[in-house]
């Protein structure tokens, strides 16, 4: 017996086989039109969509820059209140050699480092939110024109829908002022007080930049249902305004009702972190740990903790456990590798730079795998293999930090080889 297209759209939908579901939605409504079907398409396309633009992921990391906007954040905050300073810790206390591998030491590399500043702007403007729909390559077209976008609101079907026609115009059409004109609409003919709306309208506001309505709309989103979204957030929005304090207050009141919460406790950590407040951001990553203990970007960074504060040896042990319960990568090696360095254990040292060369796909991590190998070279004492190294990093990518070793490198060179010289002329 033959099974219809309906429950085969159904059973790819459940089992989250999106594209073969979006191509046999696409052959269906070629020949008949079928609300259901539409319905289960455009939510498709919008999981898809969310999940390439990174929409689940709460906090953004950079401050919100728009010239045009009229409530810019002032350009002097009071002291102690804003990222955007300077910032002395352990980290930039510690020895030479350490601060020089500072630039591949940072945990977990592009798993954590660019989780915590790429990701995060996945949802800044409403420019970035449509150009994310371009993530569905070769799916069926976005701007085709779909029977529920033009439900009015009289209709039985319009509320069952509301939800999810807001969230297709929102993120895989990328109009902001569309979706707003759905969650009005929404609230208007329900008459109730649901926090999901207000949760959804507050992101319309931040992407257009109107703040102070983002925050109102959040404030009565948490009123009406303390949910951990909205903490997150408000969260979101007073990190990208450059405003870590009210983060933190946000965090304290979210942990007070969400009691050793995950995902509240790696904001507390990340913002405290971003501020200089290692001391406080370890404690935080610590029961982080303890409450997940798979999460590799609390692991990551208690090892970065324990290395710049000249404990190797247990810095090695996170790693070595990152290693075990986390795909591989060529950034744990070459954390590894440098902590098998500081430990002394010379065995071990080039297979972990070798692996760590083997899992690199971007020049710039082996152009900083190759410079800490100079380092590597250079507490052996052998000069030359150094400036190979050096020169190796250069050629694969250009960076500041590796051209003035170089340059130091060689005036030692130089200097040495003219000792040398006149010791010959003398002897």
């Amino acid at each position: 017996m033959e099974i219809p297209d309906d429950y085969k759209i159904l059973y790819l939908y459940k089992i989250k086989q999106y594209d073969e579901c979006l191509k046999l939605c696409e052959e269906v409504l070629k020949d008949k039109n079928d609300r259901m079907i539409e319905f289960i398409r455009m939510r498709a396309m919008t999981i898809q969509v969310k999940v390439a633009a990174n929409a689940y992921d709460e906090v953004d990391y950079f401050t919100y820059q728009d010239e045009l906007t009229s409530t810019a954040v002032a350009k002097t905050p009071r002291p102690g209140t804003t990222f955007d300073r300077q910032i002395r810790t352990a980290y930039q206390t510690s020895t030479n050699k350490r601060v020089s591998t500072a630039a591949t030491m940072k945990p977990g590399g592009s798993a954590v480092t660019a989780r915590a500043q790429s990701a995060r702007t996945a949802l800044r403007s409403a420019g970035r939110a449509s150009r994310a729909a371009t993530a569905l390559a070769g799916g069926p077209s976005l701007n085709m024109p779909i029977s529920l976008r033009f439900l009015s609101k009289e209709e039985t079907t319009f509320s069952p829908a509301a939800k999810t026609l807001f969230e297709y115009v929102y993120y895989c059409e990328g109009d902001v002022r569309k979706a707003m004109d759905v969650a009005f609409q929404a609230q208007k003919r329900d008459n109730s007080s649901d926090w999901w709306w207000n949760h959804s309208l507050s992101r319309c506001y931040y992407t257009l930049g109107m703040f102070r309505q983002a925050d109102d709309c959040l404030r009565r989103a948490l009123k009406q249902n303390r949910h951990l979204s909205v903490y997150l957030r408000l969260i979101a929005m007073y990190v990208a305004l450059d405003q870590p304090i009210s983060a933190l207050d946000i965090c304290k009141q979210g942990l007070s009702v969400f009691l050793e919460c995950t995902p509240l406790l790696m904001e507390q950590a990340r913002i405290n972190e971003q501020m200089g407040n290692s001391a406080v951001a370890v404690k935080d990553f610590r029961m982080v740990a303890i409450q997940d203990p798979f999460n590799m970007e609390a692991v990551a960074s208690i090892a970065m903790h324990n290395f710049y504060n000249d404990q190797p040896e247990i810095a090695m042990r996170y790693y070595r456990r990152l290693l075990a319960t986390t795909p591989l990568g060529s950034e744990i090696y070459n954390n590894l590798g440098l902590c098998c360095l500081y430990c002394s254990q010379w065995d071990l040292i080039l297979p972990c730079f070798r692996q760590a060369l083997f899992f690199s796909t971007s020049p710039s991590s082996k152009a900083d795998i190759w410079f800490n190998l100079a380092h590597v070279a250079l507490s052996t004492g052998d000069m030359n293999l150094a400036r190979r190294c050096l020169q190796v990093s250069l050629a694969i990518l250009e960076k500041e930090y590796v051209r003035q070793a170089l340059t130091t490198l060689e005036a030692r060179l130089n200097a040495r080889n003219e000792n040398i010289e006149n010791y010959k002329t003398y002897t």
